[in-house]
C-alpha cells in the first residue's frame, strides 16, 4: 500500500516531461535534434539589420522570420550580424510542447523561417536561449533543447498556423524556393548585415 507521494526537485535533463515528445540529452525526435519555440513581436529591425533606421521592413514583421538563440545565431556571441543571419531553418512540429508554456500542435507541420534576429542569453531569456555551446556541440537550454527560436508574430502569421509555442525538429535548409511567406535571399540582401561584409 502506498502511503505517500515522493517528490523531487531534481530536474531530469533527458526525461520526457508531460507534453514533450522529444527525449534524450539534448532532446531528439525520430533521430533529429529538437528545438523549443515561443511567439514574440519585435517592432525594431532586429539584430540582422532588416529595416530602415530602426524601423523593420514589413516582411520582417509579417513573414516567417525568427530570433535564434545566441549559440545558433553566432557562437562567437555577436550581438548583431551573427554568422547565421539570413539562414533558414525548417521547423517541423512534433505534437509536443513544454508544459506550462504552450499547447499541443498537430505533428508533422513544417514551415521554413529565416533568422533575422537574436534571442540573447540575458534575462528574461535565460531558460530558453542560454545554451552554453552550439547545437552541434550538444548545448541545451533549461528544457533540454539544443535550439530555441522566437517566432515573429507581428502580422499574426504564426497564430494563424495554430502554433502555440510548439516543440519542433530543426533542419537547416536553403531559403529559396519556398512558399511566399518565407523570405528569400533577395529579401535578406536588403538588410544591413549582408552589406557589411565578413
Amino acid at each position: 500500500m502506498i502511503s505517500g507521494l515522493v517528490t523531487s526537485d531534481i530536474w531530469c535533463a533527458g526525461c520526457v516531461e508531460g507534453g514533450q515528445k522529444c527525449s534524450g540529452s539534448p532532446r531528439r525526435y525520430n533521430g533529429k535534434l529538437c528545438g523549443s519555440t515561443t511567439n514574440y513581436h519585435d517592432s525594431f529591425k532586429g539584430a540582422c539589420g532588416c529595416g530602415h533606421g530602426n524601423t523593420p521592413f514589413r516582411w520582417n514583421q509579417d513573414h516567417y522570420v525568427a530570433a535564434a538563440s545566441q549559440m545558433f545565431f553566432d557562437s562567437g556571441r555577436k550581438t548583431w550580424c551573427g554568422s547565421k543571419c539570413g539562414h533558414c531553418v525548417k521547423l517541423t512540429t512534433t505534437g509536443g510542447f513544454v508544459d506550462g508554456h504552450g499547447k499541443s500542435t498537430g505533428e508533422g507541420q513544417s514551415k521554413v523561417f529565416m533568422v533575422t534576429n537574436l534571442c540573447p542569453a540575458v534575462s528574461p531569456n535565460m531558460a530558453w536561449c542560454a545554451q552554453p555551446t552550439p547545437p552541434w556541440e550538444g548545448g541545451q537550454n533549461t528544457f533540454g533543447y539544443a535550439y530555441h527560436f522566437d517566432l515573429e508574430n507581428g502580422g499574426g502569421q504564426v497564430s494563424r498556423l495554430g502554433w502555440d509555442n510548439p516543440e519542433v525538429t530543426v533542419d537547416e535548409i536553403d531559403c529559396n524556393h519556398h512558399e511566399g511567406m518565407t523570405p528569400n535571399d533577395g529579401f535578406y540582401r536588403q538588410c544591413e548585415c549582408p552589406k557589411v561584409g565578413p
